[in-house]
């Protein structure tokens, strides 16, 4: 029997306490005594992205708005188990989370609110919860990081499932405590079903991988030459390019409709007990702008949502079958079975 929902999320978080921070970490601290949302605050936002991508928008929202906003960062996981902690009584207006598993996680309890047509008109379909209670905001592709210098990309596997062979024993990096992984586990159960996906982790932790805490220290290990390919995040490669144009790790693509080939929106939902309505969803329309998805396009390398705006350089177009493929709102709820299953493989 599987823990309480509360319990799994819990776990998930303390799991990725080293792994899953995603900038300054400062965890929402209870506002005591005032109200919902604290004194002389127009909106509150939990925010479980990287604080140097989410704050320059925050800071234009408030000019524009002439709102004040409360941005409280930290891990999705950690904020995840405060909102459900706190349910009812949260001070938070929306939740901002980097990956879909944990959106789930908040709204199976029906703590998120339905969003309005014209909001979840602004993605394609799919990219949004099963109660219209989320919508994604931007998208990232899983690959498998490499230097070609070092991995030829003509030996690169066409399934994540070839690397449990042995010829890449000691070879492959993965973080299973990143929240990413864990939504990337929660996919390949939505798509393979749990039996696969647990022999799938356990063909892999029986084949030596290199354990790290995050994306980004995989593709530091693969630039030193001390690690062969890592599962990873598309825009990993982006953000190290941007600081250094002859960075050597490139991105290789699993074969279209393969369990390594996922789709892993960021999200954004309204808690149901908020009482600045208003102004959280126009947060959300701000967030689904042309202007603030060219942000996330060129400043950090995801893949807009909102069509027109662009793709990732070096990237293939989103696929709208991969989307409709994905079944976001099954992996969205597929949370405690990642988290068991990875917990169960030997990988933590």
């Amino acid at each position: 029997m599987r823990l309480p929902r509360l319990a799994v999320v819990a776990l998930a978080a303390a799991l990725a306490l080293t792994g899953c921070a995603t900038g300054p970490s400062t965890t929402p601290k209870a506002d005591a005594g005032e109200g919902a949302s604290g004194g002389g605050t127009d909106l509150v936002i939990y925010v479980g992205r990287n604080e140097d991508h989410v704050r320059p928008l925050v800071e234009r929202f408030e000019e524009e708005t002439g709102l004040s906003v409360d941005a409280r960062y930290g891990s999705t996981g950690e904020l995840a188990t405060t909102i459900l902690q706190e349910g009812d009584s949260s001070p938070a207006d929306l939740f901002f989370t980097q990956d879909p598993a944990y959106i789930g996680a908040i709204s199976e309890p029906g703590l998120l609110a339905p969003l309005p047509a014209d909001i979840i008109d602004l993605v394609p379909e799919g990219i949004s919860g099963a109660e219209d209670d989320w919508v994604g905001v931007t998208a990232r592709r899983r690959v498998l990081a490499y230097d070609p210098a070092t991995t030829p990309e003509a030996g690169l596997p066409g399934s994540v499932f070839e690397l449990t062979d042995p010829a890449w024993s000691g070879r492959v990096g993965l973080a299973p405590t990143h929240s990413s992984f864990v939504s990337f586990v929660a996919a390949m159960v939505a798509i393979r079903g749990e039996d696969e996906t647990l022999a799938w982790l356990e063909g892999i932790a029986a084949n030596d991988p290199q354990i790290f805490d995050g994306n980004e220290e995989q593709l530091r290990a693969i630039a030193a030459g001390d690690l062969d390919v890592g599962l990873v995040n598309h825009y990993y490669v982006h953000r190290l390019l941007a600081e250094d144009p002859a960075f050597p790790v490139k991105n290789h693509s699993f074969d279209a409709g393969d369990p390594g080939d996922v789709l892993m929106p960021t999200t954004i939902g309204m808690l149901a007990s908020t009482v600045h309505e208003e102004a959280a969803l126009d947060f959300v329309r701000f967030l689904l702008s042309d202007e603030s998805q060219r942000h996330f396009l060129d400043e950090v390398g995801e893949y807009p949502l909102v069509n027109g705006v662009g793709t990732p350089e070096g990237e293939r177009p989103l696929d709208p079958s991969l989307i409709s493929g994905m079944n976001l709102p099954v992996v969205a709820g597929n949370l405690d079975i990642a988290t068991d299953l990875i917990a169960r493989s030997g990988l933590i």
